[in-house]
């Protein structure tokens, strides 16, 4: 069978079912792991073949300066996410940035078993800063952002399934939102002493320099840019002494963007995001 035809075939099947929103988004947290999970919560059963899933998206907003999604895992066999488009403090919400996240299945298609009232975690991930307050699933009904915006940005929740007849998508579960400092999690940060760090010059041509105050004890520690994409781009090895350690480090040849700097310990125990700048 052709593409086309495959195509044509899928659509059919697709919109041989009723069309209804029968599934709904749940953010949750978890202190002792401190990490965060979208689940769905279907409010009927879709098995097979009424399960098969193609597409999906879901968008976070978070406290501006404040969020970058880490070490993401998706939950179900064959289902990957991943964190595809962010943007920053919009003129419809300065405080908040939004962070999307797509989905990708094997071979186009996917096949979990949705059952009635039964939450089924999509996937989960760490915030590089630590706890920084609340997170909030966006409200495609009710949000500011939402298409059309300021940012031309394709945001919001959806998943396609083919008993729904396309997008299955139905709210909110509960209110759309978490709130770790709920717990009291100390961040990673606080923990090891790091008090403050500045980034200058931004936007940066031909260097950066990286300031670190740190009231812990010496640590050999990396640091590391990656990409707006994630893509780690360079990588210096620092010794950061209590008090204050300047590194410089040449971005000359980076394209212009926008990236982010990572400050990693030598062994892998702990990440911290130290902020981003822009190379010109």
């Amino acid at each position: 069978m052709n593409k086309l035809n495959t195509f044509c075939a899928l659509a059919l099947l697709f919109f041989s079912f009723s069309l209804s929103a029968q599934v709904k988004f749940k953010i949750s947290y978890n202190k002792e792991t401190q990490r965060y999970t979208v689940s769905v919560v279907p409010t009927t059963s879709y098995l097979t073949p009424q399960n098969i899933t193609g597409t999906g998206q879901v968008t976070i907003k978070v406290p501006t300066n404040k969020f970058f999604p880490v070490d993401i895992e998706s939950s179900l066999a064959g289902m990957n996410w991943d964190a595809n488009s962010r943007n920053d403090s919009p003129s419809e919400q300065p405080d908040f940035d939004y962070i999307s996240f797509g989905l990708t299945v094997s071979q186009g298609l996917a096949f979990p078993d949705y059952e009635q009232g039964v939450e089924l975690p999509l996937f989960s991930f760490q915030n590089s800063f630590g706890c920084t307050g609340k997170v909030y699933l966006i409200d495609n009904d009710a949000d500011p952002f939402m298409p059309p915006n300021s940012q031309m940005a394709n945001i919001g929740n959806s998943i396609t399934i083919l008993g729904a007849g396309g997008d299955a998508y139905g709210g909110l579960s509960g209110n759309g939102m978490c709130d770790c400092s709920d717990e009291g999690i100390t961040s990673v940060e606080e923990e090891l002493g790091l008090t403050s760090f500045r980034i200058f010059p931004n936007p940066a041509v031909e260097f950066i320099n990286l300031e670190i105050y740190w009231e812990g004890e010496r640590t050999d520690a990396v640091i590391q840019v990656v990409d707006a994409t994630g893509k780690q781009v360079l990588t210096n090895r620092a010794s950061i002494q209590k008090g204050s350690t300047q590194q410089k480090i040449a971005v000359g040849n980076l394209a212009a963007g926008k990236y982010f700097v990572y400050l990693l310990d030598s062994n892998g125990a702990w990440k911290m995001n130290l902020n981003s700048f822009t190379k010109l």
